[in-house]
C-alpha cells in the first residue's frame, strides 16, 4: 500500500511540477489527502473484512509508510534544487 502511494504520489508531483505556485501546492496536498483516504480505507477493509492481526499490520504499516515518505520528500526536494 505505502509502496504504491508513492509511486503515485511521485507521478503526481512531476505532473505538477508543471504548474506553478498555488497550483502546486493545491495538488500535492490534495493528491496527499486522497492517498490518505484510500489508505485508511483499505486499512479498514484489512482488519473488518479480512480480520488481519491489527498490531503486526500497524507496525508494518508505518514502518513502510514513514520510509516511503522521507523517500517522497526526498524525491521533492531533489527535483526541486535541480529547477
Amino acid at each position: 500500500m505505502s509502496f504504491a502511494s508513492v509511486i503515485i504520489g511521485s507521478f503526481i508531483i512531476t505532473k505538477a511540477f508543471a504548474t506553478s505556485g498555488k497550483g502546486f501546492i493545491n495538488t500535492v496536498l490534495l493528491s496527499m489527502v486522497v492517498r490518505m483516504m484510500v489508505t485508511v480505507a483499505l486499512i479498514f477493509v484489512l482488519i473488518y473484512f479480512f480480520k488481519v492481526e491489527k498490531i503486526s499490520l500497524a507496525v508494518s504499516f508505518f514502518f513502510f509508510y514513514i520510509l516511503f515518505l522521507i523517500l517522497e520528500i526526498n524525491f521533492l526536494s531533489d527535483k526541486t534544487n535541480k529547477k
